[in-house]
């Protein structure tokens, strides 16, 4: 091919230089908008809180694109290229924009879906498939978790609608139990009494609950319940609290303990008799 007619064998017309030199200025203007559009969201940004960062970010991105595919198009129909050539480049630029807004979209309706519903919010502590601890932050993509041994987990928000989530923070106080098995024959009623006189002053218990009973195969099993601050260290401090004193006060009063029923003593290596 004839390099002297290229032009215009892809343009139809034959190009001069003030329609290359045109054409560069538009993709040059073109690309400045661009960076100006950067520029300026960058300030932008600055006014906003962490929630809308993503968005705005994402406007900016799409408007960058929108703006250089329309200069590149001008300038190649400039070039004497078809009318086709700037629908073309928008086109793409669109459907570029499409596929990025698809994960910002659903990132950004799950965090507020997370953020206006009363399930939970910042400072509440939840657990969520085998992650307990404080939510300490919901961004636009996930929430954060810190851990009680100082870990931070970040469970994306669209998974968080889906998931199962347990609030230990909803109420003022929570309920938590201790489970002891004494042996038959106890008096019961003797039983829940001393518990009850010696664990009313254990230490981060707000109230009594309910001592519930019933028979298991090596006894009686309680259930001492009580109520403490909703906190999952409360809870644990609670319980720790809760234990000695339960048994000590059944010790006192001699009421045995039994043995768990599912552990058995087997010596493979016993001789057998002759």
């Amino acid at each position: 091919m004839d390099l002297d007619n290229l032009d215009e064998t892809l343009t139809g017309s034959e190009l001069t230089g003030q329609d290359v030199l045109v054409a560069a200025i538009l993709v040059v203007i073109g690309f400045f908008l661009g960076w100006l559009i950067r520029r300026w969201s960058r300030r932008l940004l600055k006014r906003f809180d962490a929630q809308s960062e993503p968005l705005i970010a994402f406007a900016v991105r799409v408007a960058q694109i929108l703006v250089v595919a329309v200069f590149v198009g001008w300038a190649l129909t400039t070039l004497g290229a078809d009318i086709g050539w700037l629908t073309l480049m928008v086109a793409v630029a669109v459907f570029i924009a499409v596929l990025a807004a698809r994960p910002i979209v659903e990132g950004l309706g799950a965090a507020a879906a997370l953020t206006t519903r009363a399930a939970f919010s910042v400072g509440d502590e939840i657990a969520v498939d085998d992650t307990v601890g404080e939510v300490i932050d919901i961004t636009s993509r996930t929430t954060v978790i810190r851990m009680r041994d100082g870990r931070n987990v970040h469970i994306p928000n669209v998974e968080m609608l889906d998931k199962t989530v347990t609030v230990y923070t909803a109420g003022e106080e929570r309920r938590s139990a201790v489970e002891v098995i004494i042996e038959f024959g106890t008096d019961l009623d003797h039983a829940r009494s001393v518990i009850r006189a010696q664990l009313a002053d254990a230490a981060g218990i707000t109230r009594l609950g309910s001592i519930r009973s019933k028979v298991v195969a090596s006894g009686v099993e309680l259930s001492i319940r009580f109520w403490h601050a909703p906190g999952i260290q409360e809870g644990n401090d609670a319980r720790d609290a809760a234990i000695p004193v339960i048994l000590g006060a059944l010790s006192e009063a001699g009421v045995g303990i039994a043995p768990p029923a599912d552990i058995a003593i087997v010596d493979h290596h016993q001789p057998s008799a002759p």
